[in-house]
């Protein structure tokens, strides 16, 4: 299986187009040595220059993918290599000259060379990918990439999806593992695994960090967490997504998590849609005590949100909603209305939709809600319309649960 972004090719073109998709700037390409500001004026003005033939090799290369190095550039790259016989640029430059005139083989002892003095230069990492890829060497096509998107970080947009669809294969998981680590200073961790969350196939990302969940726990990985988990209850797989939850989220009581009513651990907005939002408006707020109750206030004639939740649930079967609320003394009555919707694969699909009536103040209500076939996930909302009088609705929002009945 190829890792290699480009088909093989002899010639230079190949790995030419990858950088110019790349948005390979002047910049990138050899931000650590002089004449970044004209290379071009550089090289002109020291035609025998090779670190200057390099810096506007690069910089013509953002112009024309198709650009091919000259003799000349080529001459002034192996003259400037006898004062920097370990410059990796220089190495890397003279190696693609030698692949642009079919000479193969020179071309892959120099860009070889070029990987041993520093891993730091993109043109022989692109190259090592290609070579790697083509020997079916995963674990070193994915040591090159670690290498070129520690250093070139500008070039995650474009390599990072390569590496998230060879994903697919077990041996390419096991070869990434390694490199999923938040303590890299300059890991690449959380931007691949924000893109997988969303691409991969569930099973295939479920065994790509079980093994390594306990150091995905930080915050950097949270939001790649919580949409993998969500995907997870999306698909049925509720066993092994709240197993996964527990492995990333050592610290949460996951009992408490997925409990209905709110709590300290449910309305963590790092895990949103899963936990609870609250309204939050000028007409309506809402906020929640230690004991669960949500204090709502609604403003006149106000129509919105009070507390939304995604929940899994059983598909085909029937759960029980309920609540009690209570108006503050002297209050207008608001009245209160749920709803449920089976959060599919597709766009949500409306199960049901009710008002409570003013008139049950205090008393509890109840709502029926039937998950049709094939819906694991449900989002239950309650909303409000506020009174058409002067003065704003003061409501608590007690003994909230849903549960299973049949």
């Amino acid at each position: 299986m190829r890792l290699g972004p480009l088909p093989k090719a002899g010639r230079l073109i190949g790995i030419a187009l990858l950088l110019a998709g790349a948005a390979y700037s002047r910049q990138n390409a050899a931000q650590s040595y002089l004449r970044e500001a004209d290379p071009k004026s550089a090289y002109a003005s020291g035609p025998s220059d090779g670190l200057a033939a390099v810096n506007a090799f690069a910089a013509e290369l953002t112009i024309n993918p198709q650009f091919i190095i000259s003799r000349r550039d080529a001459d002034a790259a192996r003259a400037s290599l006898v004062r920097r016989p370990l410059n990796a640029s220089l190495l890397s430059f003279y190696g693609l000259r030698a692949a642009s005139v079919g000479k193969a083989g020179l071309a892959n002892a120099v860009m070889a060379s070029a990987d041993t003095a520093s891993r730091r230069d993109a043109f022989s990492q692109l190259w090592m990918i290609e070579q790697k890829s083509g020997a079916d060497d995963v674990k070193g096509a994915v040591s090159h990439y670690n290498a070129l998107l520690s250093v070139h970080p500008a070039m995650q947009a474009t390599l990072l999806p390569v590496l998230v669809s060879a994903v697919a294969y077990p041996e390419v998981r096991d070869a990434i593992r390694p490199y999923l680590n938040p303590e890299v200073r300059w890991g690449w961790s959380g931007p691949f695994l924000d893109l997988a969350s969303q691409r991969l196939e569930v099973d295939q990302y479920r065994d790509l960090v079980e093994p390594i969940a306990s150091r995905l726990s930080g915050d950097e990985y949270a939001a790649s967490n919580a949409r993998i988990i969500y995907r997870m209850l999306q698909s049925g797989l509720a066993g092994d997504a709240w197993k996964l939850f527990s492995l990333v989220a050592p610290d949460v009581d996951v009992a408490a998590f997925r409990a209905f009513a709110p709590n300290v651990a449910n309305l963590d907005p790092k895990w949103l849609p899963l936990s609870w939002t609250l309204g939050q408006s000028d007409d309506i707020s809402a906020s929640v005590s230690g004991d669960g109750t949500i204090d709502v206030t609604v403003a006149p004639t106000a129509r919105g949100l009070i507390a939304s939740r995604d929940v899994a649930v059983t598909s085909s079967s029937t759960y029980l909603l309920e609540h009690r609320s209570i108006n503050e003394p002297g209050s207008p009555l608001a009245s209160l209305r749920w709803s449920a919707h089976c959060i599919a694969q597709n766009d949500p699909q409306l199960i049901v939709d009710r008002f409570v009536p003013a008139t049950a103040n205090s008393k509890l209500a109840q709502l029926s809600v039937e998950v049709p076939e094939n819906c694991n996930l449900a989002r239950v909302e309650l909303s409000a319309l506020g009174d058409e009088g002067q003065f704003s609705s003061m409501i608590k929002i007690t003994d909230l649960a849903f549960a299973k009945t049949n």
